[in-house]
């Protein structure tokens, strides 16, 4: 790689988003729109007996309100899979279909109005009476449910190991149910004219989206057009479709026009995805010299009575280690929710707090360091196959961060370490570990014009994370231009097929296509410029060198071509996806992704994250200090950019760990604290110090690039445990569940 990869670029739509200029799908203002508003269920189980519109339609400006009763069967029939399925939808149940009520919060009508303040005045007037069944949202209360087997992971007798343990750790861990918030509230503005629809929404997928639209109006994937050039965060909540998306562009075609609907803060807290409540069961054996013999960890999470969703985190955690018996067993049991979705980190982060908490744990029984005891247990290879790690520089940044972090200067006695008011220090660590994805076919058009400029067009998606300025520069560089003069367009499905931005999969697959279509244009330029110039040649900043000096710019080669430009369209297809894989993308744009266990190794990425607590001796207030956190990615393309994406998610770690809970009414199976008031999100004042580095590592088997990705997962899936165990180390109070309440300190 050349000297482009690797450098901190400035985003290039830094600008446009700090002046307003950036344009999100809300922004689309079309004359004569009408609006539209939501009325959500009241109850979380049951049948709807009545549902009176008049009122609402005697509204002056009312102009259409849409319930199961007038939906049609034309629309929401089929079968819609969810993702983890291969699927688009965030949920198969359509909530329209019939009269059913599956979870509170759940959408009974669509009113649509001339003026946004119409039709919530009019939706606020519709009046439903519902026959409500028993329900339950906790999983407190699902002991008598059914529960579902899902996926496992055994190597070894883990049972035999236990029983002959010299120590052995048997705890209970649990996480809350989180929602995402982003600052982007769920809109849809879609407009119908001619027989094909446009909808501009904030989409993860775009090309999933229109696959979706089509499939549920009846309409051919060429009738719909889906446009979403910024995201104003996602992480997971937009990686599907959405139903009021649905009902939105068919209201729009009832009325042959646009209709743009805004959802509310609360709304979104039941009509979208979120992450699911989980319990384990830990248990680790070891020797008295602090060597693994066990790992056994048993996980149980909620699904929806709509769907079975499988998270299956101990896939990650049962190769962190060298563990020589390994029985893993993840299950579900079905809830009175809509279905719970992808959360960043959604199978890592749950499973890790449990076994990182619990490695703390066992150190403190085995009277040895915890980074200590984390590094004595490296692997040779990955425990459960046998097969190689493509790399793995987990050691590398356990010690490279406990340098910067100062961890020789912790006293292991807990409630030891005081600061100079009193209060207690606590210092904890913790691993992040994320398994390294490949998404599925990718297409990328490159076009090269006569000033020498270029254009990367894929129907990709910018959620925040840089992927109009990381494409860029793997375009650049793989064409040999200067990064000023290649552009990048996102964010429409008639663009080249991109994919999900999910699982932090973007640069490393649609990074690739990009690399690869680059450098078959790159070819295409040296063949032109071989007429003209002697001998072997070279092409750098958009000029072409042979090594006799003499030099001919891409522009000038270019304009020389018929029409002045030079265009190529390419497929990536990575390596480890089955024929049967490629058939379902290009044929019903599947969900597909491939890693991390390949069939001559594994891949993933890895880092170390150390915590300071400060806790109020009296009050028990939590204070974070510092939080340090050293990540081993692979090839970093812009550590700008990369660096911002870990320190975000440290930062939502330090939520998870400390305030995020969406609090539970096991009475009425409804979410409680549905705003921003109630629901803490971590803010500049509740974080401290924060001190992001990724180490310099190689990783030639992962992909052209090198890039092993999982830099939007990495800073939340570890640092959580981190917070946790510095809790403990400050109070000697072990808490076993996030987020860590001064209730759970007092």
């Amino acid at each position: 790689m050349g000297k482009i990869l690797g450098e901190s670029a400035v985003r290039v739509d830094a600008v446009a988003k700090v002046t307003g200029a950036a344009p999100y799908a809300a922004d689309e203002v079309i004359v004569g729109m009408a609006h539209a508003a939501l009325t959500t269920s009241t109850i979380a189980r049951g049948r709807i007996t009545e549902i009176d519109v008049q009122a609402a339609e005697a509204v002056p400006g009312v102009r259409l309100v849409l319930t199961h009763r007038n939906l049609g069967d034309g629309v929401g029939e089929g079968r819609f899979l969810v993702p983890v399925y291969g699927g688009q939808f965030q949920s198969s149940f359509n909530p329209l279909a019939s009269n059913e009520i599956r979870y509170f919060g759940q959408i009974v009508a669509l009113t649509v109005a001339e003026t946004p303040e119409i039709a919530e005045h009019a939706a606020s007037l519709i009046e439903v009476r519902y026959a409500a069944e028993p329900a339950v949202i906790a999983l407190q209360d699902t002991e008598t449910a059914a529960v579902i087997d899902l996926v496992g992971v055994e190597a070894g007798d883990a049972a035999k190991e236990l029983a002959r343990a010299d120590v052995v750790l048997d705890e209970e861990y649990e996480t809350s149910v989180n929602h995402h918030n982003p600052i982007e509230l769920f809109n849809v503005t879609a407009t119908w004219s001619d027989g094909a629809l446009e909808v501009r929404v904030p989409s993860q997928w775009v090309t999933g989206e229109r696959y979706a639209l089509s499939s549920v109006l009846g309409l051919s994937e060429e009738d719909v057009r889906v446009i979403s050039p910024y995201v104003g965060g996602g992480f997971g909540c937009k990686g599907a479709t959405l139903w009021h998306t649905v009902f939105t562009a068919e209201a729009a075609r009832r009325l042959g026009g646009s209709v743009k609907l805004f959802v509310s803060r609360r709304q979104m807290f039941t009509i979208g995805a979120f992450r699911p409540q989980s319990r384990h069961r830990l248990r680790l054996g070891a020797t008295e010299d602090g060597r693994f013999t066990a790992y056994d960890h048993e996980v149980l999470t909620q699904s929806s009575r709509t769907d079975v969703v499988a998270l299956p985190g101990t896939d990650n955690t049962a190769r962190l280690y060298a563990f020589p018996a390994i029985r893993t067993r993840e299950s579900t049991v079905q809830t009175d929710t809509n279905t719970p979705g992808f959360m960043r980190g959604p199978l890592e982060f749950p499973e890790l707090f449990a076994l990182e908490s619990g490695i703390d744990e066992l150190a403190g029984k085995l009277g040895i360091d915890p980074v200590e005891l984390r590094l004595r247990n490296e692997p040779d290879k990955e425990p459960v196959h046998g097969l190689p790690y493509s790399s793995r520089s987990l050691v590398e940044c356990y010690r490279r961060g406990a340098e910067i972090f100062g961890w020789s200067e912790r006293d292991h006695a807990v409630g030891s370490m005081r600061g100079p008011d009193g209060e207690l220090i606590g210092w904890g660590c913790a691993s992040a570990s994320y398994p390294v994805f490949e998404g599925s076919v990718c297409d990328c058009r490159i076009t090269v014009d006569a000033a020498g400029r270029a254009v990367v067009e894929v129907a990709a998606q910018e959620i925040g994370t840089g992927t109009y300025t990381t494409l860029g520069q793997i375009g650049a560089e793989a064409i040999g231009l200067k990064v000023s003069d290649v552009g990048v367009s996102l964010g429409d499905s008639d663009l080249p097929r991109g994919l999900a931005t999910a699982a932090s999969s973007t640069v490393a697959t649609i990074g690739s296509a990009v690399h690869v279509a680059g450098r078959k244009i790159r070819e295409r330029i040296l063949a032109l410029a071989a007429a003209r110039l002697p001998g072997d040649l070279t092409v750098e900043d958009g000029i072409v060198q042979a090594a006799n000096g003499a030099r001919v710019s891409v522009a000038e080669l270019v304009a020389a071509e018929p029409g002045g430009v030079l265009s190529l369209e390419s497929r990536y297809t990575p390596p480890n996806l089955t024929p049967e894989m490629v058939k379902s993308t290009l044929e019903e744009s599947t969900f597909n992704i491939t890693g991390p266990i390949g069939p001559d190794h594994v891949t993933f990425s890895y880092g170390a994250n150390f915590a300071e607590v400060r806790i109020d001796p009296v009050t028990r207030r939590v204070r974070l200090g510092r939080m340090v956190g050293v990540f081993g990615v692979g090839k970093v393309i812009n550590p700008r950019v990369t660096e911002s994406l870990l320190m975000g998610g440290m930062i939502w770690a330090a939520g998870h760990a400390l305030l995020e809970k969406t609090v539970l009414d096991r009475g009425r199976a409804k979410f409680v604290n549905t705003d921003l008031a109630g629901y803490h999100l971590a803010t500049s004042a509740d974080i401290g110090e924060v001190i992001v580095e990724t180490v310099d590592e190689r990783d030639d088997a992962v992909n052209v690039l090198g890039a092993k990705g999982g830099v939007g997962e990495m800073g939340i899936v570890g640092m959580p445990a981190a917070i946790a165990n510095a809790v403990h180390h400050a109070t000697g109070k072990r808490v076993r569940r996030v987020p860590i309440l001064i209730d759970d300190l007092v």
